[in-house]
């Protein structure tokens, strides 16, 4: 099964938006939250309910290291988010 669409929510989109403007030459990073649905017709869709930005560790423009512990908290928060 392929993936054949996106959906994403305008407040999700408004949050990637928001993060992205914050550093306007540096890449940012950040974790999209979501489910996959699948369709008659074969595809599938994802479906991105939630997104969890993340602060740089290093300022460095050529990349985009994340701290450790943020990025697991992160990753806790949407199992949390998830099974609501």
């Amino acid at each position: 099964m392929s993936l054949t669409s996106v959906k994403i929510g305008e407040e999700v989109w408004l949050t990637c938006l928001s993060h992205a403007l914050t550093t306007e030459t540096e890449e940012v990073m950040g974790l999209l939250l979501g489910d996959v649905e699948s369709s008659s017709r074969g595809g599938a869709t994802a479906v991105i309910w939630g997104a969890s930005p993340q602060m740089r560790c290093e300022r460095k423009k050529d990349r985009v290291e994340v701290n450790p512990e943020l990025l697991a908290a992160a990753s806790a928060q949407a199992e949390i988010s998830f099974f609501r």
